[in-house]
């Protein structure tokens, strides 16, 4: 691949004045080429900073990868780990910075970091925490190197180039916002500080000047043309395209003359296909374009609570709910939430219904550019069944299938930055599902946390995955997207499900919410899914799409009760992920206690009786939880959960469709491996074999007691000497007293747990004759 075009003032290698060899003083200790993007020089870097400079470059990178310390800090990935992340992350970079005192050595550091900070921007969905660590190596070396005070030219180059990199990354977070605002003004932006960098590095004659000429001019030349790419896509969706240009060709030039990385292309491929297809769908007349006149969108974020039980649960909230405590205080607390109520078979027993309490939390506001762009009602929902979750929901209207897109992924991890606001609170969270978050794991925890005299047991919450439902009231066709209103003429109105999946966009309806970095048009290029669709609910052409994270329900010529039972159906099935979590963290934790358990009794010192107690009880707690799930999952798939036959049928598929029944089926396995488990046999022939060494000291003990009686009888009748007799019994008591000690110490478990049952004897016989005597008085009084 050749390297980019000569700029003014770029040198095609790294010559400092005064070397006719090309490489660095060797003050500076640098005997390469720095050239951007050729294909050694990130290994060459590294190579001069570990060797000259002694800096631990694995560690630098590490900094950048952050999966294997959640699963260091938090195995169950449920909590963040930012605070640590940072925290670990800052002390390597102030114990690396401190090794180049050299300015070259320092900028070589800096562009380390960015090459670090770029991989794993290719890899990662915590793009704000990528973002926050770039900005915590930018204030750690400012800081140490004094750069505020005394400014170094290259290492101010290398660390803009750093800021460079974050301002894509921003760039890519609007792209995830659905803002064609928003990403127009970043694209402009990053655009005009390439050039700005480009500029002040053309005083730099320096490797690192000519390294940050080369590597700025690629990027600068690979938004310009994203630039072209969006606007066309604008205008080619608004039916307003004037420029027409050869894609394919500007392309190929621009991949002939520039080093692109693969990332790059492959994100300037997908606008091209965007583009294409939008073409080819305007050049068919025949076709039109979806827009949903009227619609419902539910965000679910389910969970579920270990530890406690469901009237537990009911009871500290209401309980919270009435002290007014937390940042996001509910407005109302309702005993039976289910809108549908009729739905659900009345006659199950109230551990078995999905009706329960629920929480209406204050209104949420999402909110871009300054503007709400949504308002959802928001409630906690809990279910005697352990099916929980948050449910925030709103009505939408005219939304073409760049909103509807943008809209579907709102609840993901990696949608773009939004704030995200409370009635009723002054904290804004910068995504939907961080507010869920924190509202899950922080405040709902300190909600049913116990108070006074209740039983202290840990208790847990689990997250699934969270899910959208789409509700397709009303849709329509139009000539194309954004089509400005023309008078009063009407629409056709799309009749079934049919007809909505001829139209140009309905491929957001197919799939599952996607990450949609690579376009705002990305929707355009996604494939069919036949296999998701439920055709034919109630009446023909009714559609119900159902994939892991989204459900859409589409039964446009009926009226909304019957599209509301389908609705109420999908969010039941949904929120199962939450309680699957919640089950297999029990499996989970049961495992890793057991595991304990059995080590804890083979260590010198340990208290065995407790030992084997506390596996019996864990063994009750196990049995009683195989009881529970199993008549859950028999009432999943019983007819009797629900009134209407074609209700519990259409639960059926829905429970087949989404993959629950292949979750359930594994579940099942996981119990009967759990409840085959011989750990407690194991604990058990143990204790046994320790019984066995109480039985075997008695033995010995009599059998010594049986020697010196018999001694006695030798002696008086005159055999052998009595200093004899008397030595001989003197060995047989002391053989006794040690094999008995001995079997006892082993008995215990050791001089130390000996030493302790010993000393406390006087208080449990103490205890025991309190006790003793307590039952002798009960008796007598009980007595008629």
């Amino acid at each position: 691949m050749s390297h980019p075009p000569m700029q003014r003032g770029e040198q095609e290698t790294a010559v400092v004045p005064g070397q006719r060899d090309g490489t660095a003083p060797d003050a500076a200790g640098l005997r390469f080429d720095l050239v951007a993007r050729a294909p050694e020089v990130q290994g060459r870097i590294e190579a001069h900073l570990h060797q000259q400079c002694g800096v631990d470059t694995q560690a630098v990178r590490d900094c950048f990868i952050w999966n294997g310390l959640q699963s260091e800090v938090d195995p169950g990935g449920e909590l963040d780990v930012e605070d640590v992340f940072l925290r670990r992350a800052g002390e390597v970079f102030e114990e690396q910075a401190a090794l180049t005192p050299d300015s070259v050595d320092r900028a070589l550091l800096c562009l380390w970091v960015h090459h670090s900070s770029v991989r794993a921007w290719n890899h990662t969905y915590r793009v704000d925490l990528l973002m926050k660590c770039m900005l915590r190596f930018r204030d750690i070396v400012r800081r140490d190197w004094a750069l505020k005070a005394r400014p170094v030219p290259e290492v101010e180059l290398a660390l803009r180039l750093c800021e460079l990199v974050r301002l894509e990354i921003e760039l890519e977070d609007c792209l995830k916002t659905g803002s064609q605002l928003r990403y127009s003004e970043a694209l402009d932006m990053v655009i005009g500080s390439c050039r700005g960098l480009l500029h002040d590095a053309e005083d730099d004659a320096g490797p690192v000047g000519v390294y940050v000429r080369g590597e700025v001019a690629v990027r600068r030349e690979y938004h310009v043309m994203l630039r072209r790419l969006h606007r066309a896509l604008v205008a080619q969706s608004a039916g307003k395209e004037r420029e027409r240009f050869e894609v394919r060709k500007e392309l190929r030039t621009l991949v002939n003359t520039w080093p692109f990385s693969s990332v790059e292309l492959s994100k300037m491929n997908a606008h091209r296909q965007a583009l294409e297809r939008l073409r080819e769908a305007h050049a068919d007349r025949r076709k039109q374009w979806m827009r949903i006149d009227e619609g419902r969108i539910v965000y679910l974020f389910p969970f579920g609570v270990n530890g406690i039980d469901y009237e537990t649960v009911r009871t500290r909230l209401k309980r919270a709910f009435a002290e007014g405590a937390g940042p996001v205080r509910p407005s109302a607390a309702i005993d039976h939430f289910t809108y549908h109520a009729d739905i659900w078979e009345p006659r199950l027993e109230p551990s078995k219904r999905f009706d329960g309490l629920e929480l209406i939390l204050p209104k949420v506001r999402l909110t871009i550019d300054g503007d709400t762009v949504e308002e959802l009602n928001a409630a906690l929902r809990f279910s005697p069944m352990g099916v929980h979750c948050l449910r925030l929901e709103r009505t939408v209207e005219d939304l073409y299938p760049s909103g509807l897109h943008a809209a579907m992924f709102r609840a993901a991890r990696e949608h773009g930055t939004v704030e995200v606001s409370c009635e009723g609170t002054d904290r804004t969270w910068d995504r939907l599902a961080r507010f869920a978050r924190d509202l899950i794991l922080r405040q709902l925890p300190e909600a049913l946390a116990p108070r006074g005299g209740e039983p202290n047991a840990p208790v847990g919450i689990h997250r699934g995955r969270s899910h959208v439902l789409i509700r397709v009231l009303r849709a329509s066709e139009r000539s194309r997207e954004f089509e400005p209103p023309s008078g009063d003429e009407d629409r056709p109105l799309v009749q079934d499900g049919n007809r909505l999946l001829e139209l140009v966009g309905s491929s957001v309806l197919l799939h599952s919410a996607p990450d949609a970095k690579e376009s705002l048009w990305d929707w355009i290029r996604l494939a069919d899914d036949h296999s998701r669709k439920i055709w034919n609910q109630r009446n023909e052409g009714d559609l119900l799409i159902s994939t892991e994270n989204t459900t859409v329900i589409a039964a446009l010529d009926a009226p909304n009760f019957i599209s509301g039972d389908l609705e109420a159906l999908a969010e039941f099935t949904a929120c199962l992920g939450g309680m699957m979590a919640a089950w297999n963290h029990q499996l989970d934790a049961y495992r890793a206690g057991v595991s304990e358990i059995i080590a804890g009794y083979s260590l010198p010192g340990a208290d065995r009786a407790a030992q084997v107690e506390a596996m019996k009880a864990k063994r009750m707690q196990m049995l009683e939880f195989e009881s529970e799930t199993r008549q859950v999952i028999a009432l999943l798939h019983s007819p009797g959960l629900l009134r209407s036959p074609s209700n519990a049928a259409e639960l059926r598929r829905l429970l087949a469709v989404k993959g629950i029944d292949e979750q359930l089926a594994s579940f099942s396995e996981r119990l009967n491996e759990v409840m085959a488990d011989q750990s407690e046999a194991t604990l058990q022939r143990w204790e046994v074999d320790r019984q066995q060494r109480v039985r075997d000291s008695l033995t010995a003990a009599v059998s010594a007691l049986s020697v010196c009686a018999a001694i006695s009888i030798w002696q008086a009748a005159g055999f052998w000497t009595p200093f004899g007799w008397g030595a001989a019994t003197v060995v047989v008591a002391g053989w006794a007293a040690v094999y008995v000690s001995a079997r006892w110490v082993s008995y215990q478990g050791g001089p130390w747990s000996t030493a302790r049952f010993l000393a406390g004897f006087p208080v449990r016989a103490l205890s025991r004759a309190r006790t003793g005597l307590a039952r002798a008085r009960m008796r007598r009084i009980a007595r008629p």
